[in-house]
């Protein structure tokens, strides 16, 4: 039974190197986003980033059956992956992201925290006692296995928390006639690229959420208050406007004393005028006009002299 074994284990091990990877999703970099990015000085960097990474097991079709023949309800369970694999990953965030200018421990302030999760993850080890065992068919028909990678990032901006959410896909083909282009397309390698870029996708999107948070902050401030006149010297600056009088107030209260009017003025004359029972002036009429004669002076004269 042994010998069974080890020779199935011998006739798998050239799929080893017989397989190549490729990756998949939206982890392309807009050239103008990330030239903004590395050109732009007003950005506050973090201070520390936080990295944390945990993955759901591969898991054969051996394993499943006898699985769902115990319990039917048993979910996957997420266990971290080794410290050397998540220490690598917490390095190359830090060389990313203080290239994209969003990291800087001296300068920096907050906290970015950054999630990795991943979906079928595999080892080898794992695959040379189910995959490559349980595949009979693996140097004839290719077979492929797919690992879903799921990245988060939080952060704090200027109008509260944000969050930022990257997906993509590693799916590796086993076949024997893939075997040339294994040195180029290593599962291990095409993870470390394919790691590099989401990392990269997810510093221009939150140099993009940074930003729209700060445009958002000026936009609800107040416009600035027009400029102060000028004083003249000398002018005793107003403390505010004028209060209104007192109405409260009446004559002899506080003990003050009551307004008294003024005796009036003796010494006045007071003019007389006339009256309808003072005696007019008398109208003396003016001398006639003796040079003057009537008309019936002038008739008289004429018929005498006829």
């Amino acid at each position: 039974m042994k010998i069974h074994k080890l020779a199935l284990i011998l006739a798998a091990a050239p799929a080893l190197w017989g397989c190549a990877s490729f990756n998949h999703g939206d982890v392309l970099v807009e050239r103008s986003t990330a030239k903004a990015m590395l050109e732009d000085a007003t950005i506050k960097p973090f201070s520390e980033i936080k990295v944390s990474w945990s993955n759901y097991p591969y898991r054969s079709s051996t394993d499943s059956i006898a699985d769902d023949s115990i319990s039917s309800t048993k979910k996957p369970r997420a266990i971290p992956v080794p410290p050397e694999d998540c220490a690598d990953l917490a390095r190359q965030a830090r060389e990313t992201f203080a290239r994209a200018g969003l990291y800087n421990r001296e300068k920096g302030r907050g906290t970015l925290n950054l999630e990795l999760t991943t979906f079928g993850r595999w080892t080898y080890r794992e695959l040379l006692h189910s995959f490559l065992v349980d595949t009979g068919f693996i140097f004839i028909i290719p077979s492929s296995l797919r690992v879903d990678y799921y990245l988060a990032a939080d952060f704090s901006v200027s109008t509260g928390t944000a969050r930022v959410e990257t997906a993509a896909v590693n799916k590796t083909t086993f076949h024997l006639l893939l075997a040339p282009l294994y040195p180029f397309t290593a599962p291990g390698g095409r993870e470390h690229t394919l790691l590099r870029q989401m990392l990269w996708r997810s510093a221009t999107d939150i140099y993009t959420k940074i930003k729209t948070a700060g445009q958002a902050v000026q936009a609800k401030e107040p416009p600035a208050p027009p400029p102060a006149l000028e004083e003249k010297p000398g002018a005793a600056p107003l403390s505010g406007p004028p209060l209104p009088p007192d109405r409260t107030w009446l004559p002899g209260e506080g003990g003050a004393s009551p307004a008294v009017p003024e005796a009036p003025d003796k010494t006045w004359v007071v003019p007389v005028t006339q009256t309808k029972d003072a005696p007019q002036p008398e109208i003396k009429p003016a001398a006639p006009d003796r040079n003057w004669k009537t008309k019936q002076d002038t008739a008289a004269e004429e018929t005498q002299d006829d």
